[in-house]
């Protein structure tokens, strides 16, 4: 046999065996991936994520695990890149004993790593990736805890308008994936309400210095500032150089943003009264959860948001690597059946959590919150109504 011939072969059969197709023994041993950016401006909500799917984890490995294996989490850092998202992605496929992953949690990593988590039916579970497209390709392993963004920019939309009573409305976007299609389904949302004054500017994440495109925000004379930005460094920066240049308008900004020391810290005072909405609601209202922010602000620092629906996302991966386990053997294939199978899960975001077909949260809802001393206070809860 020719030596390209063997290589090819043996390529083919890497393959195989760490896509659906390949059957295990579980106690050849049971992983599962974190896919996130862990190092960079967006490190701390990342961290936020594998640290909350670690308690998961640990509950888990202390009832035995999985058929009596325990589960070893694998972290794998983008760091916002979809280049390094892609690397991430290859690696989790080429092990052999992973049979899921919570992330990625970005629109554009989540986008750049669809086609190669589908060819190998590695199922994941993101925590925040909006952006409505990655559910509609028909790919059948990309599952979501949290609402699209068509549900997100029409729940902004209204907020704005019921809420802060907007009449002109500034949206400034950072050129992402999901900061370019937020600030489309907002803006669609605001003309269906009949808000036709808005002005659209672009910035570039991680810029530092925002002041041009506010300083034509502030021509504008907008009652709403919309900073729809990644990373609640740059909202803090966004905020401050706002308040800086004499902008009158509400800050509103992402979910990026609901960081207590990376946004409402760092802006210096600049960040109260500002309002953000998030994919998550506010967990310490939530009896359910008091085990798990006990936990968790006992281990790590004070929540943010962007942990509880990673715990719930990596129990309900695990619940579904359970049964698929459940006659000693198991397949990625399996998992991903298991997961269309979920109904009415419930933990701790305070609902039950289904998916559609097309792996989407039935029911999702956006939550407001305001910015009041040091903390961040819920608003409203919109479902679309």
């Amino acid at each position: 046999m020719k030596k390209s011939t063997i290589i090819l072969t043996s390529m083919l059969l890497v393959l195989l065996l760490a896509g659906f197709g390949y059957s295990a023994d579980v106690k050849k041993g049971i992983h599962v991936g974190n896919a996130g950016a862990f190092t960079g401006d967006a490190a701390a909500p990342c961290m936020e994520i594998y640290n909350s799917a670690q308690i998961a984890v640990d509950e888990w490995n202390a009832k035995s695990g999985i058929q009596g294996v325990k589960i070893k989490q694998i972290m794998g850092d983008d760091a916002m890149d979809p280049a390094q998202g892609v690397n991430v992605a290859h690696k989790f496929v080429a092990d052999k004993l992973m049979y899921g992953v919570v992330g990625p949690p970005m629109s554009h990593i989540a986008q750049a790593t669809m086609k190669i988590y589908g060819a190998a039916d590695l199922a994941c579970i993101t925590t925040a990736a909006s952006k409505p497209s990655l559910t509609e390709q028909g790919y059948r392993h990309f599952f979501r805890v949290n609402a699209r963004n068509d549900a997100h920019g029409w729940n902004c939309a209204l907020f704005m308008k019921n809420y802060l009573h907007a009449k002109r409305v500034a949206i400034v976007n950072e050129k992402t994936a999901y900061n370019v299609n937020m600030a489309k389904e907002t803006i669609a949302g605001l003309k269906k309400l009949g808000i036709t004054d808005v002005l659209q500017e672009t910035i570039v994440g991680g810029a530092k210095d925002y002041s041009s495109v506010l300083t034509k925000v502030k021509a504008f004379k907008p009652d709403v500032l919309f900073f729809v930005a990644t990373t609640a460094p740059d909202q803090a920066i966004g905020v401050r150089q706002a308040r800086e240049l004499g902008i009158k308008a509400v800050f509103f900004g992402t979910e990026g943003a609901k960081d207590k020391k990376d946004f409402i810290a760092a802006a210096e005072g600049a960040a109260e009264g500002a309002y953000v909405y998030h994919f998550a609601p506010d967990i310490y209202a939530i009896a359910e959860a008091a085990n798990y922010v006990k936990k968790y602000e006992s281990t790590y620092e004070v929540l943010s948001g962007f942990g509880p629906p990673a715990y719930e996302a990596m129990n309900i991966l695990l619940t579904a690597i359970d049964q698929a386990a459940a006659d000693g053997n198991i397949t990625r294939k399996e998992v991903v059946q298991q997961l269309h199978a979920i109904h009415n899960y419930k933990g701790i975001l305070g609902f039950p959590v289904n998916f559609d077909k097309k792996g989407d949260l039935e029911g999702g809802a956006t939550y407001f919150f305001k910015v009041v001393g040091n903390d961040f206070k819920q608003v409203a809860v919109m479902t679309g109504g």
